[in-house]
């Protein structure tokens, strides 16, 4: 039955070894299993509920050049907020604490030096993006991260990745949880990279590798 024409003393084991492999759970390699960047899950490869998290269903977003998953959160701005006026927002520079930096005391015959650091304040006080991931509970559909103008103003520009995509679409937004990971995109797809990568292509084809658009613009386009 199993298509193996072996002779008769190799196929009682044959049929043993295959029975045993079928009892055991197929399992993969934990480090090629996608994590979700939202809810910390690690998901199966073969994923019934298609390209997003198992857990919080948040869609997993791909370097279109590696396909590999991208530690990336999606955000919205609250009601009220536009997409342009959420690019100001993070465009600004993120506020401070008003520290001095390093300070010298002087109490007697000792001399102290203390740093106060200028920029604690932006990621200890308040509310910030990191506590909405913390009290992210559980959905029955998907719902991005909600943050408001306090929460935009913290949030450094290059952990920011926006894709504008054209009305009547709204734009998209996403937090880097790994600023270490430096991203890119290109402005004709909208399409996410790891910034190398799009780097090399584009000194080696001088062009996008998904949508193909030449990075040198045109001698026509030029003198219009």
């Amino acid at each position: 039955s199993s298509g193996i024409n072996a002779e008769w003393p190799l196929r009682p084991g044959i049929d043993l070894s295959s029975i045993t492999i079928r009892s055991k759970p197929f399992q993969d390699k934990e480090e090629l299993l996608p994590m979700c960047s939202k809810c910390s899950t690690t998901n199966p490869l073969l994923n019934q509920m298609g390209n997003q998290c198992i857990n919080c269903q948040q869609p997993f977003v791909h370097s279109f050049y590696a396909f590999e998953v991208l530690p990336l959160v999606e955000f919205i701005p609250e009601n009220g907020i536009s997409d342009l006026e959420a690019v100001k927002l993070i465009n600004q520079d993120p506020p401070t604490s008003g520290g001095k930096g390093w300070q010298e005391s002087n109490q007697g015959d000792v001399q102290t030096m203390s740093f106060e650091n200028p920029n604690a304040s932006r990621y200890e006080e308040g509310d910030t993006f990191e506590t909405r991931l913390q009290n992210w509970e559980s959905m029955t559909s998907y719902q991005p991260v909600e943050v408001g103008p306090e929460i935009l103003k913290k949030m450094p520009r290059s952990e920011v990745v926006v894709l504008k995509w054209g009305s009547p679409l709204r734009y998209q937004f996403y937090k880097n949880l790994m600023p270490d990971i430096i991203l890119d995109t290109c402005d004709s797809c909208n399409r996410i990279f790891y910034a190398d990568d799009l780097e090399l292509q584009y000194l080696q084809k001088q062009a996008c590798p998904f949508c193909r658009k030449s990075v040198a613009q045109p001698e026509a386009a030029v003198a219009e």
